[in-house]
């Protein structure tokens, strides 16, 4: 039952609805805990047949080896880990738009009260400034304007009145009062709010997998298999052969080692997560780690104007006085426009949240102008705006003046209808302010009367009847085209990637916005308003949205249908915005992005991708970073393919020809976990190639490494394993120990290793571009290698000859001329 008094509730009745309804707050979305998401990811098959190995060694009673598996698993396991929590962490985003304190009635009197202890029912007082923060009912209101940006992605402020038609009447939490005062009875709080509702559809809509995660997990799980498989059969063959089944395992699980493809995991994780950390310094935070990845397929960009291609602040733009009209710039209005702007500065509130008065007073400031352009002005009564009446009316008194004069300033046919000037003269202030409304641009009327002696203003302060006015001028608003946009616009046009504008505003200011922007190559714009998308079925969305290029007067509603349509026709789409109204869009793109400084905490949360400044122009940066890293991983796993090949045949020559083991677990072991991590760390800092974005996305269906990708891998580390294997020949034929020829198998394969790194950072050919990184790399290998094989006793640990060897003396060469390559990056390029 609803309590209209103007008492209030009482505060027993208002204790008693908190305890049923609950707090004012919005519940936090569902996130996994650490247990979950640790099981997730140790439950995948690397994972599994790693620890499956580790078990068996430590029955075997080989204790080294197992731990150094299950050393494996944990740093394996613990980046992908991190990888999970980052991004499954999810603030209370909705809480933080709710003021913390507001003003109700209870018992009769006025209390200040935390927002959290709003219940139904509740006596609300709204003023100028206020954040709401639930939902109410108007009771009573004067001049009340509120900007509900955050909700409908409408940059202009909205019209409030008490027992209005629809949203007329209504407030929304979330919502900014930017003018006039109400009373108002809370009608709904927390989830039961609007915002609970865009909450809701959030937290219901499942983040899309990346489709790079489920190539890899599919090429995991072959592989996977293929291991056990091998495993098995090597096994059976070396046990058969040489009468020990003890023998033959192990030869079959160091043979699965050299197989499984952990270090696929690695180089996912750090590329990615070393991807988060270069964008960071570039004000983009990531949110989602894959969504850097699947930038690079994205073919629709979909843009929201208020706050992301503007600065959601009103900016008085044009002047006209009748006879001429300027565009105001960095100097300043013309003297001529000096009564204009200082009309319409007598007609603004000295303060407040009002955009198109604090962009009239920021103009004024930098004219010089006070509050009455004169000493001795002082302000009388201010009438706001009405119902028949939209415009605002001061009043104003002059030192020894017996007359009032009166500045008006509001919609620009009522204003002129007050004024009685040469008809010509209002002509053209009525053809300029239809020029400017098709340009998109919010346009306002001023003018100013004197009133008679004797003529007092009345209680609501309105103007006395038959007083005729004279014209100011007009008054030109827009909210203005962040600068970095139209180049980055042209940026993505050249990358291929289509731009489309999805807008709460007006179509014709979205139409204006786009061809400023440069949405629009040649020619007008094709405009869809959330009216004429109602109207349409699924079907009829799907065949229209690939024509259009900007959607106006859209609610969230139908963004998210927007998003879908063009997911449903093969689009990969990131979609920006700032607002909460943005929120459910964001989260069921493929990729969202989510404006940092203006945008709303919620939207920040749904999206995937966060630019810190606001910075539009960072975006290309970020489409840029995922076709790098896209190039870079499949590289990299072009390189990790062919470099199993050496060591699996190395692996298999005993089992094929007998002989000693010449990879021991502890081999195997040191090459998947010191080098193998090691390249992604090279690969990941490999540059982007010249032509990255100048080149259209890559299909969606493009698999990560195709048939011929493994069949060009499985050829160069072939290739290695014919040298690794002649190598081997020659040292059997000069009588090498069994310790040497393991020091003879393990020091060709990170050759091996170190030329195929070479050749897959290339491409096939000269890498074009110096990467320190892999300089870094070499110094290191040739530093662990000299150790091995130059410090007495270290090699035995190994199972190695533990005497100094001759093979010390390959790591001369290289490492010199890595450090060349290194000390020659590091000294400062001059011009």
């Amino acid at each position: 039952m609803q309590d209209r008094s103007p008492a209030g509730l009482t505060d027993e009745e208002a204790s008693r609805r908190l305890d049923r309804d609950g707090p004012n707050v919005l519940p936090s979305a569902s996130r996994r805990g650490l247990l979950r998401i640790a099981r997730n990811a140790l439950t995948q098959p690397m994972f599994l047949l790693l620890l499956a190995t580790a078990g068996l060694y430590a029955l075997l009673g080989d204790l080294d080896d197992a731990g150094m598996l299950v050393v494996s698993v944990l740093a394996v396991g613990g980046l992908s880990i991190y990888q999970e929590q980052r991004a499954e962490r999810v603030l209370e985003a909705l809480k933080d738009l709710s003021s913390p304190r507001c003003m109700v009635v209870r018992s009769g009197r006025t209390l200040h009260i935390a927002s959290r202890e709003l219940v139904r029912g509740d006596r609300l007082l709204v003023s100028e400034g206020d954040r709401l923060s639930a939902d109410a009912q108007l009771l009573e209101a004067v001049g009340l304007q509120v900007d509900e940006s955050l909700r409908t992605g409408e940059s202009m402020p909205q019209d409030k009145r008490a027992a209005g038609d629809g949203d007329t009447g209504r407030l929304f939490a979330g919502s900014l009062v930017v003018r006039g005062d109400g009373v108002a009875e809370v009608t709904a709080t927390g989830a039961h709010t609007a915002l609970g509702d865009i909450h809701r559809v959030i937290v219901q809509l499942a983040p899309r997998t990346s489709r790079l995660q489920e190539d890899l997990r599919r090429l995991v799980g072959r592989v996977a298999w293929l291991a056990v498989a091998t495993c098995l059969a090597a096994a059976t063959v070396f046990a058969l052969r040489e009468g020990s089944w003890t023998q033959g395992l192990l030869v079959g699980l160091t043979l699965a080692m050299s197989l499984i493809p952990e270090e696929f995991a690695v180089v996912w994780s750090v590329m990615l997560a070393l991807g988060s950390w270069r964008l960071a310094k570039s004000n983009v935070l990531t949110r989602q780690p894959q969504a850097i990845e699947a930038l690079g397929t994205t073919t629709v960009l979909c843009v929201d104007k208020t706050g992301t291609l503007t600065h959601n602040r009103m900016v008085l733009a044009m002047l006209h006085d009748g006879d001429s009209q300027c565009r105001l710039d960095a100097g300043g209005p013309p003297p001529r426009f000096r009564a204009l702007l200082s009309g319409a500065l007598r007609a603004s509130s000295a303060s407040g949240a009002e955009p198109m008065d604090r962009a009239v007073r920021a103009v004024a400031q930098a004219a010089g102008l006070d509050g009455a352009s004169a000493p001795g002005w002082a302000p009388g009564p201010r009438r706001g705006i009405r119902d028949g009446a939209p415009y605002v009316v001061q009043w104003w008194q002059a030192a020894g003046a017996a007359a009032h004069t009166v500045a008006v300033k509001g919609a620009v046919e009522a204003v002129l209808a007050l004024c009685d000037d040469d008809p010509a003269r209002i002509q053209r202030l009525r053809e300029a302010a239809d020029r400017w409304g098709a340009d998109g641009l919010r346009v306002l009327a001023a003018a100013q009367g004197q009133v008679p002696p004797g003529h007092r203003a009345g209680g609501d302060a309105a103007l006395p009847p038959g007083l005729r006015l004279s014209a100011l001028g007009l008054l030109g608003f827009l909210d203005p085209l962040r600068e970095q946009v139209p180049g980055a616009i042209e940026a993505c046009r050249h990358a291929g990637v289509r731009v489309v504008m999805i807008t709460g505003d007006a179509a014709l200011t979205a139409r204006s916005i786009a061809w400023q922007a440069g949405l629009v190559d040649g020619g007008d714009a094709t405009v869809l308003t959330g009216q004429a998308l109602a109207a349409m079925d699924d079907d009829a969305l799907h065949r229209r949205v690939r024509d259009v290029q900007v959607f106006a007067r859209v609610d969230a509603a139908q963004k998210l249908r927007i998003v879908r349509a063009l997911q449903r026709q093969g689009d990969v789409v990131a979609m920006t915005g700032d607002g909460v109204n943005d929120a459910p869009a964001l989260k069921a793109a493929d990729i969202g992005v989510a404006m940092g400084q203006r945008g709303t905490d919620v939207a920040r949360e749904a999206a995937s991708l966060v630019l810190m400044d606001d910075n539009f122009a960072s975006l290309v940066e970020a489409v840029r970073a995922g076709r790098r890293i896209f190039t870079n991983l499949r590289k990299a796993l072009g390189y990790l393919f062919a470099v199993h090949v050496p060591i699996v045949g190395v692996a298999l020559i005993p089992v094929a020809v007998g002989g000693p083991v010449l990879l021991l677990p502890l081999h195997v072991v040191l090459l998947e976990l010191l080098i193998d991590p090691a390249c992604s760390l090279v690969f990941e800092a490999e540059p982007a190639d010249d032509d990255s974005m100048s080149v259209p996305p890559r299909r969606r269906d493009e698999p990560l490494f195709s048939f011929a990708s493994a069949a060009g891998a499985f050829a160069m580390g072939a290739l290695v394993f014919v040298g690794v294997a002649v190598v081997q020949w020659v040292c059997r034929t000069l009588g090498a120990t069994h310790e040497e020829l393991r020091m003879a198998s393990l020091g060709s394969i990170v050759l091996g290793n170190l030329l195929l790194l070479q050749w897959f950072r290339g491409a096939g050919g000269r890498p074009a571009h110096a990467n320190p990184t892999f300089y870094a790399l070499l110094v290191g290998v040739c530093v662990v290698w000299a150790l091995i094989t130059a410090v007495p006793g270290v090699g035995s640990v190994f199972g190695l000859p533990g005497r100094p060897s001759p093979w010390a003396l390959g790591v001369v060469l290289p490492a010199a001329w890595a450090l060349w390559h290194l000390a020659a990056a590091s000294r400062p390029h001059r011009s």
